[in-house]
């Protein structure tokens, strides 16, 4: 989790575009992304091969070479090797890092217990975010210079690694060919029953929430009148509420249901993208408190449910990722469309509205997947059909 503590979130758009002058910001994040996809499975596929504490080690030290190639960046090609090596990490990172959680519960038949290790996980990571994002604010009001997130950003990733090399990896038995992992877990994706389902909503809801951060937060902040040296403390407040929405959600699953807990993000997100359309006031800012909500939940509640569903360890990592590079192949597209219509239109409101309609197709495919089949059991780990 350390790995991805990105204490320079808040001023990537005002860094590169205003501090840097350097243009293009949305094809920089396409770059990132396509990147993304491009690694996303084989890295998965790596970690199911020859181990996730590997992949995760290597991730660990490309986010942090990462870190230093922004820090010391001034140039659009400089900035893209930036975003490909933080490409590179993110692959290597997603998917091993829950495979190798859930497999290593359940190798001590401790699978119900996962839900409330990834939150932990979940929420320490949000939790120390909020409580240092503040740090940022104050490079840039008092030394006006917001390179130091990223090396401070660089300093935790190599925390990342010392981490990484004390982990232990549960015995998985024979490990699959490379031919089995990949068309195994293309099978399994497609016809395991809900699976389709849940990748869909998945899609929908990293898009609302990925364009939020990354295409609007700065924008929308900046044409609301709130300080540029104020986005840190913000933002710190958002990833609080993710901390605190972690610890709420078992209790509003058994509550409500976990359809219910499913349905609300998402209505949610809609709706703080449809009322940004008209606002320009700093009110805007409280806003962003709903993505924070849906930002802390989203990983845990998709992983529980597709790990519950994946029966074959061998191929965990692999499905996982194959889930984390369609929503990132999906929003490469979202974020360019975003970028453009904001450049051609010069309308925040009309870039929000294509957005917003852009990001609700997946939960319109969704619809037309397969639905998984009902369970009895209420318990911390189960849901009705997705």
């Amino acid at each position: 989790m350390t790995t991805r503590a990105l204490l320079f979130a808040p001023y990537i758009f005002h860094f590169i575009t205003a501090v840097r002058g350097v243009p293009n910001f949305g094809i920089l994040q396409a770059i990132y992304y396509v990147t993304c996809v491009l690694l996303e499975v084989p890295s998965g596929i790596a970690a199911d091969r020859w181990g996730r504490k590997k992949t995760l080690l290597l991730g660990a030290a490309m986010h942090t070479i990462g870190c230093v190639v922004f820090a010391v960046s001034h140039d659009f090609w400089i900035f893209a090797v930036g975003e490909v090596l933080f490409a590179a990490s993110t692959a290597l990172v997603s998917g091993a890092d829950s495979a190798l959680l859930y497999d290593s519960l359940a190798a001590e038949k401790r699978e119900s217990e996962y839900p409330r290790a990834e939150g932990a996980a979940q929420f320490s990571w949000l939790l120390m975010s909020a409580l240092a994002l503040p740090l940022t604010d104050a490079f840039l009001v008092v030394a006006q210079d917001p390179t130091r997130a990223y090396w401070v950003t660089a300093t935790l990733g190599v925390v990342g690694v010392g981490f990484a090399c004390f982990m232990v990896e549960p015995p998985m038995g024979r490990r699959q060919t490379l031919r089995e992992i990949t068309f195994g877990a293309a099978r399994d994706v497609v016809r395991l029953p809900g699976v389709l389902r849940i990748v869909a909503y998945s899609v929908g809801l990293f898009l609302l929430l990925r364009a939020a951060m990354v295409n609007f937060y700065n924008p929308v902040l900046k044409a609301s009148g709130v300080s540029v040296d104020n986005f840190g403390t913000i933002f710190a407040a958002v990833n609080l509420v993710g901390a605190l929405s972690v610890a709420l959600v078992p209790r509003a699953r058994a509550r409500f249901g976990e359809r219910a807990v499913l349905i609300a993000f998402p209505a949610g997100m809609i709706f703080m993208f449809l009322a940004l359309i008209p606002l320009r006031t700093p009110m805007a800012a409280s806003l962003f408190l709903i993505q924070g909500a849906a930002f802390g939940a989203y990983p845990l509640l998709v992983r529980t449910i597709l790990n519950r569903r994946i029966p074959s360890p061998e191929r965990r990592a692999t499905i996982l990722s194959m889930e984390s590079m369609t929503c990132r192949l999906a929003f490469a597209v979202v974020t360019i469309l975003a970028d453009e219509t904001l450049g051609l239109t010069k309308s925040l409101s009309i870039a929000l509205g294509v957005t917003v309609a852009a990001s609700c197709i997946p939960f319109l495919l969704m619809l037309l997947a397969p639905k998984a089949p009902e369970t009895a059991a209420p318990g911390p780990d189960r849901t009705g059909d997705v």
